[in-house]
């Protein structure tokens, strides 16, 4: 037994906070470590005590086992907690910890080296008698013999990176003319995401449910299942909304999932918390091993919140020595419980990660709801690390009821400042399919054109009435060397009583949007002119200004609602119940400026469309490209994505090399367009 009296925390953001409120209950103190990017984040600010451990990129602070144990051997802690992600699962920090008589808050060291290869988690469970995906999983990584395999397992197929996890280093293959580019991809992003790129191949089950069991573990031998989540909702796998139980299940099925778990843990001698997932066919109800994540999960609240345990404490209590308090036959599950991963990117692009800062930032207050945070108002979203803001976990009697207060906890939650998928998580939410069998294409299946915000033009002439009523009321002031000098002649309401009319120019991606307005004093008749589209509201408006920003409740058309509203110079950022969005507004010199410069600015040019890393450059100049072939490979937020040649031509110029830090909106390649000579009549 030893006890712990003051615990490092490895990790940054919510799940540092998450760690830091069980410390407390125990009262233990809590050490966070911060990098550049992090000094004024808030996991920084509750903890007892904080050491800074490097630069801004995750290798050179979170990801560095080294510097972490310096400055937990420097305070003098007893224990680390790893949380999940980062160092979670590395046998670096374990050794390094055993060296230092610090006890690891976690698995032991052979249990982690033995899952931490699919490869070979998979022979463990062969060998336990536990079914498995059909695939290879062979030494070799030689293109040739994988391409081999690949005939072999059948098409289409799934490729995975053997070490870690949260879909980093995978790629669906639907037939062999896909296999080599999508390996190249895998095995690159499982190097720059886990040094490792060996892979594994394994049939690809087109209807599948990923489905997880919750087990503990003591150093007594004691194992038991905390029952099973559903994590089939996901996008680029990477898991949207996970809840506790798994519903459509037979009673045979969940057993069978959970003896399962218990054996691959027992055989293990396995301590602390971990999870093992499971691929389950959502026609026929087979199950197939997947993999074990030897850490705490992202989606552990549910789990808490349906079983009353708390997973931290008791993963620090099993660390100490301690037995687990508690024997199977004790635990029990009640009522259903739910959780949306709140990130800050675009939905409506491509899911894009958003950076910025958050300026506006209110968590919902639902009974029933929990919210796991690592940011707050003022904090900054970095591109270094991963795009989580906050998880919305509810609870309800039944899983209809916890929907229920999952979409009212989203719909109050306010933020502002960068873009975030928390309408989206709202839109899955609220589908009459969310209440059927789910399967891990749910969102393809939802949204097969890809997802667009509601009430978008809406937001738009709500912002747009926003600026107009705020300048309005500015409109003795002295506005010299600001964008509204040339906002089409500002005409306010006179004496006489003749209405104002303005025109605004609102910036959308490649085009304007012209918002012509009409009245005053908060009334206005608003006209959105969209290429040939034309769109009317009325729209009444009454700020209510607060510390920092604004609320306002408006009526569109009869219909009324509030928004939290700040204003930053030509920018507005709304958010409410149905959506969160900024709104850039340029001046008329702007938007002609904007015009004259779209022919030299044409779709013959790559520009980053997020700030990353240049992972692959696969052209050259004076290369021929074809429109749509492959021309670069760009990480953000630990994931890679393919950009591709915009037109056909010649590479005139490429302005990258793998290895650079750019910045969105910069100029990568330069395109000659291929020109098409009519024929002679």
């Amino acid at each position: 037994m030893k006890s712990i009296k003051r615990l490092l925390i490895a990790n940054r953001g919510e799940i540092a906070c998450r760690i830091m409120r069980s410390c407390r209950l125990l009262g233990i103190e809590s050490v966070a470590v911060f990098s550049d990017a992090d000094r004024e984040a808030k996991h920084v600010r509750l903890a007892d005590r904080a050491v800074h451990i490097g630069a801004s990129a995750a290798t050179a602070s979170y990801l560095n086992a080294e510097v972490i144990v310096n400055a937990a051997l420097n305070i003098k802690v007893d224990a680390i907690h790893p949380g999940y992600g980062f160092l979670s699962e590395s046998t670096e920090l374990i050794r390094r910890c055993e060296e230092n008589d610090i006890t690891f808050v976690g698995p032991s060291l052979e249990s982690i080296v033995q899952m931490g290869s699919k490869i070979n988690a998979k022979s463990i469970a062969i060998d336990l008698g536990i079914a498995t995906v059909p695939g290879y999983n062979g030494d070799s990584q030689a293109v040739p013999e994988l391409l081999a395999e690949a005939d072999n397992v059948g098409f289409p197929l799934l490729i995975k990176a053997s070490a870690g996890g949260g879909g980093k280093g995978m790629r669906i293959v639907m037939d062999k003319e896909g296999f080599e580019a999508a390996l190249t991809q895998a095995k690159q992003e499982a190097l720059n995401a886990f040094g490792d790129d060996k892979v594994l191949l394994e049939k690809y089950i087109v209807r599948s449910r990923h489905i997880e069991v919750q087990v503990v573990g003591d150093s007594q031998g004691n194992v038991c299942h905390l029952f099973d989540r559903e994590c089939s909702i996901q996008r680029n796998y990477q898991k949207v909304i996970e809840e506790a139980p798994a519903g459509h299940l037979s009673q045979e099925t969940r057993q069978g999932l959970f003896d399962c778990a218990v054996k691959l843990a027992q055989h293990l001698n396995y301590q602390g918390a971990g999870t093992v997932e499971f691929i389950v066919d959502a026609d026929t109800q087979d199950y197939y091993f997947l993999e074990m994540n030897t850490r705490l999960q992202v989606e552990h609240p549910t789990t808490e919140m349906v079983t009353g345990l708390d997973l931290v404490v008791l993963q620090i209590q099993i660390a100490q020595g301690e037995s687990l308090p508690f024997e199977q036959s004790d635990v029990t599950i009640e009522g259903h419980a739910i959780e949306a991963r709140v990130n800050a990117e675009d939905p409506s692009n491509n899911y894009l990660p958003e950076i910025g800062s958050i300026n506006l930032y209110r968590e919902p207050q639902v009974a029933g709801l929990r919210v796991d945070s690592g940011v707050a108002q003022g904090s900054s979203i970095t591109p270094f690390y991963d795009s989580m803001v906050a998880k919305v976990i509810a609870c309800g009697d039944a899983r209809g009821v916890a929907a229920q207060k999952l979409v009212q906890g989203l719909g109050d939650f306010a933020i502002a400042g960068v873009n975030t998928n928390r309408e989206f998580l709202m839109s899955l939410l609220s589908r009459p399919a969310f209440h059927q069998e789910l399967t891990t294409q749910y969102i393809e299946n939802a949204f097969p054109d890809g997802w667009q915000p509601w009430g978008e033009d809406v937001h738009a002439a709500i912002a747009a009435v926003v600026l107009a009523t705020e300048q309005e009321e500015k409109s003795t002031g002295d506005f010299s060397g600001t964008p509204w000098q040339s906002l089409s002649h500002w005409r306010l309401t006179a004496d006489a009583g003749v209405p104002a009319v303005t025109q605004l120019y609102l910036q959308e991606d490649d085009s304007t949007l012209t918002i012509k307005l009409v009245g005053g004093k908060g009334r206005y008749r608003v006209t959105l002119m969209k290429e040939q589209e034309t769109s009317e509201f009325s729209i009444q408006l009454n700020l209510k200004r607060g510390e920092g920003s604004s609320q306002a409740e408006v009526e569109v058309s009869g219909s009324r609602g509030v928004l939290d509203i700040v204003i930053d110079d030509a920018k507005v950022y709304l958010s409410s119940s149905k959506l969160n969005r900024s709104y850039p507004f340029i001046s008329l010199e702007e938007d002609l400026l904007k015009e004259a410069s779209a022919d030299a600015d044409s779709s013959n040019v790559i520009v980053a469309q997020m700030p990353g890393l240049i992972t692959d450059v696969l052209i050259s100049e004076g290369d021929i490209v074809q429109q749509g072939d492959n021309a670069l490979a760009i990480e953000s937020m630990k994931l890679i994505n393919s950009v591709v040649a915009p037109c056909s031509g010649t590479v005139s110029k490429v302005f990258c090399e793998a290895g650079d830090n750019v910045e969105s909106g910069t100029l990568l390649v330069e395109i000659e367009p291929l020109v098409e000579i009519e024929p002679s009549v």
